[in-house]
């Protein structure tokens, strides 16, 4: 494990001893939560902003209502089907 120094105001330092107290824990294992937090956030985001992840939205979303039509349109058939009947 790396050890980080770190530098925090008096208020900030103060707020998190209040939290780490409140949740009984260890400063360094909540920051370690929060950063780690951070990082997945990070790497989601980048991963959102792929402009290849929106090309491929954009052909699902086609196939998604080609489908939804073709079985609307099924649909529709059963119903006129049992009305008949």
């Amino acid at each position: 494990m790396k050890t980080v120094s770190l530098s925090l105001d008096e208020d900030l330092d103060a707020a998190l001893e209040a939290v780490c107290a409140e949740q009984r824990r260890d400063k360094a294992d909540l920051i370690r939560e929060v950063v780690r937090r951070y990082v997945e956030a990070e790497r989601l985001r980048r991963t959102l902003e792929d402009p290849t992840l929106g090309d491929l939205y954009q052909q699902l979303a086609a196939e998604d209502v080609a489908l939804a039509e073709e079985d609307m349109a099924s649909y529709h058939q059963m119903l006129k089907e049992a009305d008949q009947s």
